[in-house]
């Protein structure tokens, strides 16, 4: 990778609307002040705006006047719209942190609607978001701050995993060989129960470290709140500049009541909307239909509508939480949930197995989204879901790892190979599943069930500049490079991911992880 550094005047680099500035500096005051003058017509007024920086501090006073060089006199009416683009140029100009990057010479997948592939394009990035994609293009060139020669390499979105454990990362192999219930109740809770905040904290840390090398930039965590310190953790995925929703889990049980239960809960809740950080957000997250009882159920449905936030739950998993939930009330899983108003909330139902026909074609006018975990439902046998017929019915489907202790790693590229190869199989033909529909479910199908399709998900105009980076070169098992979207969905390693980019900023450089610290 080349990086070429172009220093260019401030004035010419920020001003988007051929202004001319002039700095009088006055060392005297902490004011800014700006004077525009309008020039094309020799009669008219000028037009002064004061700006005034509101700090305490004794530093210089800058003036600047900005002259509009454009020939056309009658377009130019001094108002809300010409204020506007007059205070993005001063607020370009004093905040200097405020560059163009240009990545030259990489073959893009964006993941768009269309699905469009630029090859030896360009990705132009300014401050945390995308300002173009697409072949080269000289005016981008010739306005970066910065330019990256990735010299052929492949770029993608950064991967969304809808459904994991970071907290569970410590128990990655506890226990192998076992079907669900029997893994949760005999291994995985008694496992939990002796979680210490110390324990949690570095789990997170290292289940971080794991999805960013591999490519995941944002992620929807669900976690037993035992031995957890919400404060730790959210420091670290602060630091760590990820986007997730980090969700407490609800169960029943016999020492807590319900009431008790959704209190303690809420009380996390409220704590993580306090950071008002929009990059680690919540949702209500009671375990499952099977491991909650109908009050629980009914209240966390409450909490969430209350509180305006989605619902995350584990749904039609596997058959024997088909027979309980039968047995329990008299109904399957999803009409039970039905029943209780759960999809008439947005909502990220993980697993969704156990689907038949009908409650498909429910799930489609529904607000719910299903995050489909194809390597963890093959080690627990639960199942293979029918995520063709999810997906042709309209229902969104994200891909998710579930965590390292059923999987057992946080590998997104391996979980979209899989996913893809079950489904041909399941189907019995191998059409199905294409590679773009593999690589959407990988990232703006993701984007979508978690509620951030307008965000995340895609590399387009508007959006974060979230993205991984991979050469090829030199990688035997991505030859030849011309079949680039092959590769990315059946060759691709998570060890193949070289840089990883988080709204502009690389979270990972040459596989080594810049943000967390083990």
């Amino acid at each position: 990778m080349k990086i070429k550094e172009q220093t260019r005047k401030l004035a010419v680099g920020c001003s988007k609307h051929s202004f001319e500035v002039v700095d009088k500096t006055d060392e005297v005051s902490s004011k800014h002040c700006f004077e525009v003058a309008d020039r094309t017509d020799e009669v008219s007024s000028k037009h002064c705006f004061e700006v005034a920086d509101r700090t305490d501090e004794v530093s210089s006073k800058y003036c600047f006047e900005v002259a509009d060089r454009t020939d056309e006199v009658s377009n130019h009416t001094y108002g809300k719209v010409n204020l506007k683009w007059f205070e993005e140029s001063t607020t370009c100009l004093l905040k200097k942190e405020s560059i163009m990057k240009v990545f030259q010479h990489v073959n893009i997948v964006t993941c768009d609607q269309n699905f469009h592939v630029y090859l030896d394009g360009i990705l132009a990035v300014k401050d945390s978001q995308i300002v173009y994609v697409g072949q080269d293009k000289p005016a981008f060139l010739e306005q970066a701050e910065q330019i990256i020669d990735y010299q052929g390499a492949w770029i993608m979105p950064g991967l969304v995993n809808c459904h994991t454990h970071s907290a569970m990362t410590g128990l990655r192999g506890i226990r192998d060989d076992s079907n669900l219930h029997e893994w949760l109740n005999d291994y995985i809770w008694p496992a939990e129960s002796e979680f210490t905040p110390d324990m949690t904290t570095n789990a997170v840390k290292e289940a971080l470290t794991e999805m960013l090398q591999s490519g995941t930039t944002t992620f929807n965590d669900m976690y037993n709140p035992n031995g957890v310190d919400i404060q730790q953790i959210y420091q670290v995925v602060k630091t760590s500049k990820m986007r997730c929703y980090f969700s407490p889990t609800l169960f029943s049980s016999e020492t807590e009541t319900t009431a008790e239960t959704i209190s303690r809960t809420r009380s996390i809740i409220d704590e993580i909307l306090k950071y008002k950080n929009p990059n680690f957000k919540v949702m209500v997250a009671p375990h499952s239909p099977y491991s909650c009882s109908r009050d629980l159920l009914e209240a966390s449905l409450e909490m969430a509508k209350e509180l305006n936030i989605p619902l995350h739950v584990h749904v039609a998993e596997t058959k024997e939480e088909s027979g309980i939930i039968l047995k329990r009330y008299g109904k399957r899983p999803l009409a039970f949930l039905e029943e209780l108003g759960y999809l008439d909330h947005p909502s990220v139902f993980a697993h969704g197995v156990e689907l038949n026909e009908r409650e498909i074609e429910r799930l489609a006018s529904s607000q719910v989204a299903i995050a489909h975990n194809p390597i963890s439902n093959l080690k627990l046998a639960s199942g293979i879901a029918p995520i063709i017929q999810l997906q042709k019915a309209g229902v969104a489907v994200g891909i998710a790892t579930d965590s390292v202790a059923s999987n057992n790693n946080l590998d997104m590229f391996e979980e979209g190979r899989t996913a893809a190869l079950l489904q041909k199989m399941k189907s019995g033909d191998a059409s199905q599943f294409p590679i773009e529909t593999a690589l959407k479910v990988l990232t703006i199908e993701g984007a979508k069930a978690l509620g951030m399709e307008n965000q995340i998900g895609s590399l387009e105009v508007g959006k974060q500049a979230d993205f991984l980076v991979i050469q090829p070169q030199g990688k035997i098992h991505l030859q030849p490079q011309e079949n680039m979207l092959s590769h990315l969905v059946y060759a691709v390693k998570s060890s193949d991911v070289d840089d990883v980019y988080i709204a502009g900023e690389q979270v990972v450089k040459q596989g080594q992880v810049l943000t967390v610290e083990l």
